[in-house]
Order: C-alpha cells, then sequence, then structure tokens
C-alpha cells in the first residue's frame, strides 16, 4: 500500500515535529535554568584539630590575609585515597557547570603529603609551562599569576587564586606552619625530608 503525502501534510508534520523539538529544548532548558549548585564548602575541622594533625606539616596564612578572611578550613581524602588540608580566604564563587563545576575561593591553600603530588607527577600533568621560583629557601612552580606548587618538609603546598589580585608569590612566602603562633618571625621553610615517591 502507498501512501501519497500532499505537501500540505508534509508542511504540517514538519511543523508539529517543530513544535515538539521546541517543547523539548524549552523544557531542558528550563531545568537547566533551575538547576542550582552544591552547598558551599564550610568548615569540618577546626584550628585546634589542625594544630594536633602529624601526618604531615599543614601550612596557612592565618584567620585573615590581605583583607580576606578565612571561611573554610577542611580536611578531605580525594579519590586517591590522599589526605588534604585546606583553607579558603574569601568567599568562594561557584565555576562551571552542574557536571564539572566546583566552589573556588578568592585564595586557596591545599597542603597534601608530599608524594600526594610530587614535582615530576606536577611537570607531567602541567608541562614545563612554569617558572621556577625560590620561596624561602626552597623551590616553587609558579604557573601564571594563579597557581603556585611548592614542597618543603613532608608536604606538598598549592597555592591558587581565582578572581584575585593577591600575589600568589607573596602569598607563598608568608605561609605559616599551622603549629606555630602566628605572628611569628617566618624563617626558611625546611627542604624535602625525602624526594622518593
Amino acid at each position: 500500500m502507498q501512501v501519497q503525502c500532499s505537501s500540505s501534510h508534509i508542511a504540517r508534520r514538519g511543523v508539529i515535529l517543530l513544535v515538539g523539538a521546541l517543547v523539548f529544548v524549552m523544557t531542558t532548558a528550563s531545568d537547566c535554568w533551575d538547576w542550582e549548585p552544591p552547598p558551599k564548602p564550610v568548615s569540618n575541622w577546626d584550628i585546634v584539630d589542625a594544630r594536633y594533625f602529624n601526618e604531615f606539616e599543614l601550612y596557612w596564612l592565618g584567620g585573615r590575609y590581605e583583607g580576606l578572611e578565612l571561611t573554610s578550613m577542611r580536611f578531605t581524602k580525594d579519590g586517591d585515597d590522599v589526605h588534604h588540608g585546606s583553607f579558603f580566604y574569601g568567599e568562594p564563587s561557584y565555576a562551571g557547570d552542574a557536571a564539572s563545576g566546583s566552589w573556588l575561593p578568592p585564595l586557596e591553600i591545599d597542603v597534601q603529603p608530599y608524594c600526594g603530588f610530587a614535582p615530576e607527577e606536577t611537570e607531567s600533568a602541567y608541562g614545563d609551562d612554569f617558572d621556577r621560583v625560590e620561596i624561602r629557601g626552597v623551590v616553587g612552580y609558579l604557573y601564571g599569576d594563579y597557581g603556585l606548587f611548592l614542597w618543603t618538609a613532608n608536604s606538598e603546598i598549592s597555592i591558587s587564586t581565582w578572581k584575585s589580585e593577591v600575589d600568589i608569590v607573596q602569598a607563598a612566602r608568608d605561609l605559616i606552619p599551622i603549629a606555630r603562633v602566628t605572628g611569628a618571625r617566618l624563617n626558611p621553610l625546611p627542604p624535602p625530608t625525602s624526594t622518593e615517591c
């Protein structure tokens, strides 16, 4: 059996398909417009907990730095079971989409064990697009004006900025071991205790 379709019949079907597609797009877009980011990170430990932590040395910038309040102190474990101590300065803003976004503060200090992100791994991940800088006696890798990695004692410290004018190199120079009293004289950072991972 053969079906004959007139041009008006084809046009009506085309309009129906177009309207259906438009309704689908509008519904999907509406779902995206209603999407809300996950809650902002909040502290899950305090200064006392951090000062008694002894798996690796933790560094921070005190309760306030360059006008930015410490807004979050977090102890987390990543997908490789590596512990992190993170310090957010300033109010974070959400960057990215629902699938791959995250909360980024104007200034973040993230500390993990030396071998959690060793220099060789950093070079492999970021390539050679970095400048070597000396920070209080240890070598740091500076990526533009938004990221800096350095290794001291048994820790890897990463400092990152997001939509901020904070001088990241100066922030690295101002790091304080959290176990020490804020305001004490800043000594050279100890060299890595081990470079084999």
